[in-house]
Formats: C-alpha cells, structure tokens, sequence
C-alpha cells in the first residue's frame, strides 16, 4: 500500500519531514504538499491516510490516532506563534487571525478570554501585518512569517511563553496523526521516530536552506530549531494537550473534549 502523506513546507516541521524528502526515508511514501489547514482537512475527509496536524484538530476529527514520541512543540518562548500590536498600542478591540492558523487561534483566544478577560472582535486575516494591523488592534502571526516580523518595530506577545506562565506547560502545537481505520503497518510509529532522529541530525542543513528563502540568519533559524522548537511528545505534553483540551472545549471552542487515543507500536 503506498501511503499518501502530506507535507508542510514551514521551517518547524522540516526536522520531521526531511528524511521523507532527502533522506533514508525518501520514496518511502507518496508526498503530498499541503497547507497546515489542508493537511487537516484531508485527514478528515479520507484522502490522506497518515498528516502532520493542528493539535486543534485532533478534537475536531473524529477516531484519530496520534503517532506517540514526537510533535512540534516548545517549552517556553516559541518565536514563531506571536499576538503584535503597534509600538504605542490601542486597547484590543479587534484582533486579526493569521488564516494559516488553527490551533494558535484558539490558543490566543484562550489567552484573550481568560488570562487577559478582554473579548474581542476576531477577524480571519491574510498573513500580512501592515494589512492586519491597519484592520485591527492586533494580529496573529505564525510560522515562517512570524519569524521575520522586526521585533524591535512592535509591541510583541510570544504565545507559548505566555500559555507556559500561565498553565506551567510546554504547548503542543502539531503532531502526527492517523485515522484508527486506515490500516497502517504496525512499524509506522518507528518509521516516523527514525525520520525524526535523522532530521533532528540535519537541523544545521535545514537552517541553511530556510536561511535562503526567508532571509534570516543561518545561526537565528539554526537556534530556532535547536532551542525553541522541542519535538518530544512525553508525558508533560500530554499533560498539556489535556488542559488545552479542556480549556478549548470549556470555552465552546470545540465540540468535544476526546481523550488522547495513540497509536501502538
């Protein structure tokens, strides 16, 4: 059976993917570029049978798997997941939603709600700052976009360091997951730890290579990857997933608050 998996093209999950695409792994499954979104809704609607998804979605999907041992994750400051706002801020009335987003709109309108108590008018925007801002009081970036954002310009909130003052938790943002009935070979789980452990090896390449598309600094992305992004999934992120769960579903966010199903061995 050829395995049709999804990849994202964002510099944080390059470490669990670049086997599949350059490695020992390549040519083992039929690869498939995808938007974080897509990925997710693909997995739902039956035409991928393993993704890379919004840990969000794993609540909004039903009879998921999750692949146990790795995620993209941070413990502390993420660099990547940002709440910006102008040097001499407005009190936050609107804030504009990153539309690559799923798991950090709930996660910021978790922090608005009930870390900040502020309720705001929530508009799905584009990744553009300068449109956002002019749009709204504040915007959500994430990803390779947020990462270019010249910090020194703006007034800027780190999302999982303010989740992790908050909750004293990592935060969990993407995992692998598959659906309890694809059929999947019971050494997938090992496949993928072996991509990962091979990947995690080339961070330093994979720096590189980002470094010439998006501009920046060969040692910032490579720092990046090393001391902010964690790709473990242990028992302190599962921990986290189910307070971010709880939370999410308390808040009418999602429409259920499912236990996490791993997939075996």
């Amino acid at each position: 059976m050829t395995i049709r998996v999804p990849i994202v093209d964002y510099l944080n999950a390059a470490p669990l993917a670049w086997s599949f695409l350059h490695g020992p792994h390549r040519d083992l499954f039929e690869l498939v570029p995808m938007t974080p979104g897509s990925c997710a809704d693909r997995l739902a609607a039956g035409d991928v049978q393993l993704s890379m998804i919004p840990s969000i979605e794993y609540q909004r999907i039903p009879n998921l798997l999750i692949v146990p041992g790795m995620s993209i994750a941070a413990i502390k400051e993420v660099r990547s997941v940002l709440l910006i706002r102008p040097k001499k801020p407005r009190p936050i009335r609107s804030v504009a939603l990153d539309t690559s987003s799923r798991t950090s709109v709930v996660l910021v309108t978790l922090l608005l709600r009930l870390r900040m108590g502020l309720q705001p008018d929530l508009v799905s925007h584009p990744p553009d700052l300068e449109g956002m801002l002019r749009l709204c009081d504040a915007a959500l970036l994430i990803g390779d976009t947020a990462l270019r954002v010249p910090r020194e310009e703006y007034e800027v909130t780190d999302l999982a360091a303010a989740w992790h003052e908050w909750q004293r938790k990592p935060f969990v943002f993407s995992f692998w997951a598959c659906r309890a009935d694809s059929g999947l070979p019971a050494h997938l789980s090992t496949v993928l730890r072996e991509a990962k452990e091979w990947g995690l090896k080339m961070r330093s390449r994979i720096a590189e290579v980002y470094s010439r598309s998006l501009n920046l600094p060969h040692e910032l992305l490579d720092d990046y990857l090393r001391n902010n992004i964690n790709y473990d999934l242990g028992s302190d992120h599962a921990a986290a997933l189910e307070c971010f769960y709880r939370l999410a579903h308390e808040s009418g966010l999602t429409p259920r608050d499912e236990p996490l199903r791993f997939l075996a061995d």
